[in-house]
């Protein structure tokens, strides 16, 4: 037997930071913090993401890391790299070309990528005329992984320091196609004059990004190096680990001159590239055998989701495991007319037989502490009108968060607030038959979150919840 299961996602909550602008208050939210203390709560679920991108990444594809990692893993202990078509093409006209080679690569805090720009670097062997220049762009979302990037590019300096120094060090917000058209002109006025902010240690810069709170995929970008320069010949190679909207950031690069000459650039990327430039590419991407969809199949259910309307190309990618494809498993209902509307919300779940239902909530689109404490206040009607629809456990209701927000809002005397909600997110577990006194939530990650759906949904699945009855050793212990 199934369980319909609602899943209610208020995107950007967690647990207040000690060094937060303190926001939330009983009176702002009594729903939630009357069920808080009566049901199944705990602010220890870990997210390491702090937007919708990556958060359905994490848990509908259960990954931690940028998934096709696995593609250069498996080419290197195969000793297959080098018979990719694409790298002998760029080797051959490294070997022929005049001009030297510059390597943007994604940076997240996995090591992995040191090797991978090793072999890959080892193979293409340029002479030594040619010059390597690594200018790296930082993925993270989450100001605590400043220290595990710190320990990254440490090693980066040392096994690739003396062929491939570092140049430039960005985050990936400063040249994808959202960018600001004046950060991306700015970004390339440093390049080719090499005058802007200089650092010679990214220990120090990463000291002062993590003191000022900035998420490392916002900073702005910055030279360790300035022993690069820019050539009509250069070659570009793009090594990403994500399919990334190049196409502003290329037109401006293919767009820069040397005098009266036009440039003579070469394109290449590990993985394919948004742009509007065929750029030859050595992999395509992976699709993930393993996703919401496919798990939700897996069980024999379905699910909706009710978000707004432009973040369903993001969510629903994830969802078919990096495929843009409509799935009957899965469909999805824009939020936008019932967002404020608790008997639309409610209706909406009495009328779809879905067994997994996400409200798709987010805090974090406001800009002042008035509007974010009456967003609050909204969902709490909403969140109230939901659970007193149960009616003696008809489904299971979570609530919980994918990420916490970390945003400067304007208070009421026009000064500065820093809302900072990171790091751990609530996971709430409302169900009259799961109760506080014979069962407990896990340790676990938001990836377990959509895990503990599945479970509930289907109690013989193969998927772990964190929400487990207690053994009476540990009743024993804590006295309960």
């Amino acid at each position: 037997m199934k369980k319909k299961t609602v899943l209610f996602f208020i995107n950007g909550f967690g647990r207040e930071k000690r060094e937060s602008y303190s926001i939330y208050d009983a009176s702002i939210m009594p729903t939630f913090d009357e069920l808080s203390g009566k049901y199944l709560f705990s602010t220890d679920t870990e997210s390491k993401v702090s937007n919708y991108f990556d958060a359905y990444r994490n848990i509908s594809l259960d990954v931690n890391e940028l998934y096709n990692y696995s593609i250069i893993d498996r080419e290197i202990v195969n000793k297959t790299l080098i018979n990719n078509q694409v790298l002998q093409k760029l080797k051959a006209e490294l070997d022929t070309k005049k001009g030297n080679l510059h390597i943007f690569c994604l940076v997240d805090t996995s090591p992995k990528i040191i090797e991978h720009l090793k072999e890959t670097l080892k193979y293409l062997n340029p002479n030594k005329d040619k010059k390597v220049y690594l200018h790296c762009i930082i993925s993270s979302v989450n100001v605590e992984d400043y220290k595990g990037l710190v320990e990254v590019f440490n090693h980066l300096n040392i096994e690739l320091g003396t062929y491939a120094p570092i140049g430039f060090i960005m985050g990936l917000s400063s040249i994808d196609n959202a960018a600001k058209d004046v950060d991306m002109n700015f970004f390339f006025k440093m390049f080719i004059s090499k005058v802007g902010e200089k650092w010679q240690s990214f220990t120090q810069k990463f000291d002062v990004l993590y003191a000022t709170r900035t998420l490392p995929r916002d900073t702005k970008p910055f030279m360790i190096n300035t022993n690069f320069e820019l050539s009509k010949d250069d070659t570009f190679f793009f090594y990403n680990y994500d399919n990334i909207n190049l196409t502003n950031f290329i037109n401006l690069l293919s767009g820069i001159s040397f005098g009266s000459e036009v440039n003579n650039f070469s394109y290449y990327s590990l993985f394919l590239v948004t742009s509007n430039k065929e750029i030859p590419f050595m992999y395509n991407l992976e699709t993930a055998k393993y996703c919401m969809v496919s798990n939700l199949e897996s069980i024999g259910a379905t699910g909706i989701i009710l978000c707004q309307p432009d973040k369903i190309p993001i969510i629903n990618y994830f969802c078919n495991g990096l495929k843009n494809e409509a799935s009957e498993t899965l469909k999805f209902v824009d939020l936008t007319p019932y967002e404020n509307s608790p008997e639309g919300i409610v209706s909406i779940i009495n009328q779809f037989n879905n067994d997994l239902i996400i409200l798709n909530y987010e805090i974090d689109n406001v800009s002042t502490v008035e509007e974010l404490k009456t967003k609050l206040t909204n969902i709490d009607k909403v969140l109230k009108a939901v659970y007193d629809n149960i009616n003696g456990s008809k489904y299971t209701l979570i609530v919980t968060s994918l990420y916490g927000m970390n945003k400067v809002l304007k208070t009421e005397k026009g000064t500065n607030a820093n809302v900072l909600f990171s790091g751990n997110v609530p996971f709430m577990f409302i169900d009259d038959f799961i109760t506080r006194k014979n069962y407990l939530i896990e340790l676990g990650t938001i990836n377990d979150i959509t895990k503990s759906a599945y479970k509930n949904i289907k109690r013989d699945s193969k998927f772990d919840s964190m929400v487990e009855k207690q053994n009476f050793l540990y009743r024993l212990i804590s006295g309960k």
